[in-house]
This record gives structure tokens, sequence and C-alpha cells, in this order.
């Protein structure tokens, strides 16, 4: 900063001299090319308009006492034509006042003749200049930082496009996604077959619109029935593709004989054929395929890496059927065993997803298998079951994963799908944000945060805070920076307190602008409000807190009202129009109150 200062103190200027004194204006001239500045002289103020119309200076010195035209006359020209110059004046005795108006008219100073000492001349003009160069740098600075905010604010304005537009295309993707999550339910069966001797029961929750779990219960003819269950990667959209085309690929009949495929078989086909068709790695499901032969309640148990079914014989306790291969789509000539189980009356097969994992108690201090310790810790019943099993896979829990059980029973008894419910196409609702407003007091100035959208409720508070901070003498800033709009009554209290402190001559900073409130000021004619906001963004308060509705000062609300659409209805003829009724009927309302 010195460096700079003393780079700013050297530097030589262009300067005029205006006197009728032909030996004063060569001494002056002289004194001061001594300093490498530049001079130039006139000898009246005629001449120096002249020079000034065709030539810029960085300093004027002029005499206030000339012929024909004075130096006072020369300044008030000069006001309107080049307010970019610094100006000293020479005053003979007896001419204070001239004096004293010429620094009202914009003077850097004065001084008086004769000038007895070259070094009280110079340091008045290095001063000058110095005060002269200050000011430029300083609109410099106003002009790259007006850019500079006019820049941000463009840059805002395309981020609140850009997330506009993101908005609706989330609102369409989530209406997808709901679209998709009905079309994927239509592909699960709505209805058990009837099989004697047995009963069916499923329940399918998925964790989003769409999952990654499927099931089905398919009679493949007068005596075969299949029982499938599958469980994709991952959640959502891609798990719920890869879960359909596993079902889509599946052979459950072999083409050449008419036959029921085997469990085995038919998760080795489809294995290799999606394989073939994803060749990115990492897209893989697990599954299970059950063939019940009805008429021997014999089942014939393929499992690709799927956790394992728990089958609840009705007098022997529990037994699991592990996996019989890997995971589908993880290698092309993966081989898939079978397992065989003959069930007897009353005996319970039960296929699952591994979201069921998620439902089940805390019971990390038990070593047996969480979900034989579950069923044994609810061995209550006369027989053994696993409906408490499936009763909690139902249960509606928040879930980070799907989760679908599929029940056999060898009891006759009627069958049941749950499928769940489809959720509803509309986006979900957006309130608009709380209106609140925050304030704090620092360095005298009043700092006023609105956040949201203010309107007749909240515009009492910010009266009532402002005006209090303006009777004290205290500046106030307004900050707009979280404010998403403002109404009539907010509108109307904003401008009537830019006339309350332009009528006190204090400080009113409004910042932080969106364009779309600026239009609204710019659309109503508030011009008094335009000419408050200030490109040059202060830092708020860090302890900034919230104003009650009835801030410091608790103004009646109508009246508020009232005042605010009075002085937005003063403007112009087009806001008399729009707002004219309104202001009649507030009138009348604040008459009755007041009877």
């Amino acid at each position: 900063m010195e460096n700079l200062e003393r780079k700013i103190e050297t530097r030589a200027g262009r300067i005029l001299i205006v006197d009728d004194d032909e030996d004063l204006r060569r001494l002056l001239a002289l004194v001061l090319r001594s300093e490498d500045h530049e001079v130039e002289v006139a000898a009246s103020a005629p001449e120096a308009r002249a020079r000034l119309s065709h030539e810029a200076f960085d300093l004027v010195i002029t005499d206030l006492s000339m012929p024909v035209e004075d130096g006072l006359s020369l300044m008030r020209w000069a006001r309107s034509h080049h307010a970019d110059t610094s100006w000293i004046v020479l005053t003979g005795f007896g001419n204070y006042e001239k004096a004293v108006e010429a620094l009202r008219l914009g003077a850097f100073d004065f001084l008086s003749k004769p000038i007895r000492e070259r070094e009280t001349l110079l340091h008045v003009v290095r001063k000058a200049l110095d005060h002269q160069r200050l000011l430029a740098e300083r609109d410099r600075l106003h002009r790259e930082l007006k850019d500079a905010n006019a820049c941000l604010r463009a840059h805002v304005e395309q981020l609140h496009e850009a997330c506009s537009l993101l908005s609706q295309q989330a609102d369409v993707i989530r209406a997808d996604l709901d679209r998709a999550g009905i079309i994927q339910r239509g592909l699960l069966p709505r209805r058990s077959p009837q099989l004697p001797g047995f009963q069916v029961r499923s329940h399918y929750r998925p964790s989003q619109s769409v999952g990654g779990d499927l099931y089905d219960v398919i009679e493949l003819d007068d005596r075969y029935v299949a029982l499938l269950i599958g469980d994709a990667t991952g959640h959502g959209l891609a798990a719920a593709m890869l879960a359909v085309l596993f079902r889509s690929r599946l052979p459950f009949i072999d083409v050449d004989t008419g036959e029921p495929r085997g469990p085995g078989e038919a998760l080795r086909w489809v294995n290799r054929s999606l394989n073939e068709t994803l060749p990115e790695r990492g897209l893989f499901l697990t599954a299970v395929y059950c063939l019940l032969d009805t008429r021997t309640r014999r089942v014939r148990i393929a499992s690709a890496g799927h956790p394992p079914l728990i089958w609840m014989r009705h007098n022997s306790g529990i037994e699991r059927v592990f996996h019989t291969g890997p995971a589908l789509g993880l290698y092309p000539y993966s081989e898939f065993g079978e397992t065989e189980i003959q069930l007897e009356h009353g005996d319970e097969l039960l296929l699952y997803s591994d979201g069921l994992y998620d439902r089940l108690p805390n019971l990390a201090d038990d070593p047996r298998d969480p979900i034989t310790a579950f069923l044994e810790t609810r061995g209550s019943r006369p027989t053994p079951s696993i409906e408490p099993l499936f009763d909690l896979a139902a249960r509606p829990v928040a879930s980070s994963d799907d989760v679908t059980a599929l029940m056999l029973r060898a009891v006759p008894g009627t069958s049941h799908l749950d499928n769940g419910t489809a959720v509803p196409l509309e986006p979900p609702s957006r309130a608009p944000r709380q209106a609140a407003t925050f304030t704090a007091t620092h360095s005298g100035r009043r700092s006023l945060s609105i956040q949201g959208s203010a309107d007749w409720r909240t515009a009492p508070a910010i009266y009532a805070e402002c005006s209090d901070a303006l009777e004290s003498d205290t500046g106030v800033m307004i900050d707009l920076g979280l404010c998403d709009n403002l109404d009539s009554t907010a509108l109307g209290t904003i401008h009537r307190l830019c006339e309350l402190a332009d009528e006190a001559d204090l400080e009113f900073r409004i910042q932080n602008v969106s364009p779309s409130i600026e239009a609204l000021f710019d659309e109503l004619g508030m011009q008094a409000v335009l000419d408050h906001v200030l490109p040059c963004l202060l830092p708020l308060p860090t302890d900034m807190s919230p104003i009650s509705d009835g801030g410091s000062k608790c103004h009646p609300n109508a009246e508020i009202v009232l005042e605010a659409h009075r002085s937005i209805v003063a403007l112009n003829d087009r806001n008399r129009r729009e707002f004219g009724p309104l202001l009649a009927q507030l009138r009348q309302e604040v008459g009755e109150t007041a009877t």
C-alpha cells in the first residue's frame, strides 16, 4: 500500500491555470513545471471554457475574481461538462464567501493570494491530484464491481433456470418411474392358480417406485406348478429391467418335448442367455426356481446364489435348502444342480429376497442363523409354522431394500397374492418456503435478511424494525438474496421505507436483489427503491436473529397494509387502476376499526 501511495504521489498531472494576471500565471506555471507537471494557461474564463471543451485536465487552478466571467461561473459550467476534473480556487483578501461557495460547488481547496510559499502551492496540488486519482480509481473499481455483479447475476439466473429445468425433469422422471412401477406390478401374478391341497401367499414391496425383486406362480399344466423368485443387484430402474429380462428369458417348457423343464436346466439356459445379452460385468441377479408336482407333493429346487429356502416340516422342525449354483450373469457356463424335497401335509416352504433380513430383530448375540433364531423364539404355536416370518415380511416399515416373500403351504385353503398399492402418478407438491426475517445491528447499521415469500403478514414486522432504526438515526440494509417473492404489501412497505430514509437523509441499502424482484420494482415504477439497490454487496452479520410478527414496535396490520398500497397507488396511473379498488376497501376497513 505504501509503494502504491508513493507511486500515486510522484505521478505528474495535467493542469490548467486560469487567471487574468499574467505574472501570476507565469509564476504558477514555472513552479508546477518544476515538479514535471504538464501545465497550460488561460487568461480568462471564456478561454478556459474553450480549452476544457477540447482538452482533458486533471486539475484546474482558477482565480475567483476575473473580468467578463468569474471563477464560480466557470465552475458551474464545468460541473455538467467535466465532473471528473479537480479544482483549486485562488481568492484575494475579503473574498472568502466566494471561496466557501466554490467549496460547495466541489472545489478541493482554496489558496489565498498572494501565495507566499512555493511549498504550500505544491502541497495542495499534490493532495488535489492524489484525491482526483483516488476518485478515478474508486469509480473504476465501482464500474468493475458493477460489471462483475451483473455477470454474477446472469450466472445466478442461469443457475436458477438450470435448477428449474432439473426440477421439471426430476418430476418427469419421477412420474415415469411411478408409471414403470405400475407396469412392473402388472407383470406380477394378480391371482394364484387354484392348487388342490395347497395354499400360496405372497408379499411384494419395492423400496422405490420400481425394484429389482420379482416373483411368479405359474400353472404349467394340470400337474406341475412353477414358483419363482428373483432379486437383481441394486435398486431402481436398472435392477427392475434386469429382473424383467430374466423373467422373459426363463424357459419353463421344453419346446421339443412339451414337458416342463427341470429347474437346473432352466437356470443354466437363462444364465447363458443373460451373459450373451449383457456384455457389461457387474450385472447379475440371484434366483430360485421350484417345480411343484401337485400330485406327489414333490418339489425340485434349483437356486442361483439366492438366500436359502426355509422348509418348515410339520413334525420335524426347520430345514434350509441352500443354493445349487452361482448367481445368474456372472459366468456364462455355470451349472446348476437340483435339490428335491417331499412335502407332507402341513409343511410350509418360504422363498424370499434378502430384504427380509432388514425386517428381522437384532439377535446379534445369538449364534444361530437369524431366520432360524427368529422362528425358534416364536415357537409357542401348537404346531411349527413360518407364519410369523411371513407376517414380519409383510409388516410396513421403512427399508432400504426391496422385500419379497412367497410361501407355499401344503394345506388346502385360499391363496392370496399381495403386490402392494401403486404409488400416485402426481409428483409430490413442494410447499413454498416459510417466510422469515432475520435482523442484527452492527457498526451503526440495522441489517435485515428477508427470506421466503414476504407478504402482508410479514410486512408489519419489517416496517417496524426499519422505522425504529430510522427514528434512532441508524442506517438500514435489506438483503433479498433468500427472498422468493414480495407481494404488493411488502413492495409498498419497502417503497415507503425508502421515502422515510430519504426524508431523514439516512443510509438505506437494498442488496442481493434477484432479477425477478427487480423486475417487480421496475414494473410498478418504484424508482425510489431502484435508486437504493446497490451493486456492492456488504456481508451480513453472523449473529442475526429472527424478528417476531409484531416487530419491535406493534403497528396495526391494517394501517401498514393501507399505507403500503397508498404508496404504490401514488406512483402512476397503472398502479392506480390496478390497486385503487383494494385501497378504497382498505380505507373503509381502517375507518370501521377506528370507529
